[in-house]
């Protein structure tokens, strides 16, 4: 079975997958993946992962890395696996300097912490149990204003060209079509219908532009809203508390 649900943000919103709020977890196995579309967080600040931190008095950063390593034993223990692409709000250079093995089709990392946490790269296409996926993470903040560049921001929150171009060859490589989009943000063209108002344009968002036009897929899945909004008309949901079971639904064809 897929579950797909949207971000976590490390700690902040981690306790959606909790057996409290989310029941139909304590029946799951290894062989069921819940996925989650971005902004996962674990790690995120250097402090998580690194003992001597620039900007992190020492004392805050072994509590973060103490806490870092609880929530991943958390995870290690759910009897499900985690699948997971990356948002803005990820320590993208943590990440790119992890192992990279081949998964389902598809390129990944796994969780150096966690056996079943598994980080779906930027334009894989993966055929998983039958069902494929195709998938392109990240996203421009809006509030790099507020944040610190190498401690809780990092410039490859936006996919390079390198990365947008291997999205394309993967989907044409595939005739263009696959059963489910994941990403973290939304095409351009539709932040007005999902989200009940526009947003200024950023590169991401104008790339899935391309896809939502030139791709056939049943159904397309996003977080980084931070609300729940489905609009089967555009066949397109973005998550934030709902977890959704694609089982359940049924999209038509791709």
């Amino acid at each position: 079975m897929f579950f797909v649900t949207g971000d976590i943000h490390g700690s902040l919103d981690i306790e959606k997958l909790s057996a409290k709020r989310f029941p139909a977890g304590k029946r799951l196995t290894r062989s069921d993946y819940v996925i989650i579309c971005g902004d996962f967080g674990l790690p995120f600040l250097p402090s998580d992962v690194y003992p001597d931190t620039e900007f992190i008095p020492d004392k805050y950063a072994r509590a973060d890395r103490n806490q870092y390593r609880n929530w991943m034993r958390w995870l290690r223990e759910k009897t499900f696996t985690v699948l997971w692409l990356d948002g803005n709000h990820d320590n993208h250079p943590f990440w790119q300097d992890q192992p990279v093995t081949e998964w389902n089709g598809g390129l990944v990392n796994i969780h150096p912490l966690a056996e079943n946490v598994i980080h779906l790269k930027r334009g894989e296409y993966y055929a998983i149990d039958g069902t494929t996926f195709w998938v392109m993470g990240g996203a421009a903040s809006h509030d790099r204003a507020c944040r610190v560049e190498g401690l809780n921001w990092w410039p490859e929150e936006i996919p390079s060209y390198e990365e947008r171009m291997h999205g394309l060859d993967t989907l044409a490589a595939h005739g263009n079509r696959v059963d489910y989009i994941l990403t973290h943000t939304l095409p351009q063209s539709l932040m007005a219908a999902v989200c009940g108002k526009a947003y200024a344009p950023e590169p991401t968002q104008s790339y899935l532009d391309q896809i939502y036009a030139n791709t056939e897929f049943k159904y397309w899945f996003c977080g980084h809203m931070h609300l729940d909004s489905d609009k089967p008309g555009y066949r397109i949901r973005a998550l934030y508390d709902d977890i959704v079971q694609l089982e359940e639904a049924e999209y038509g064809p791709a």
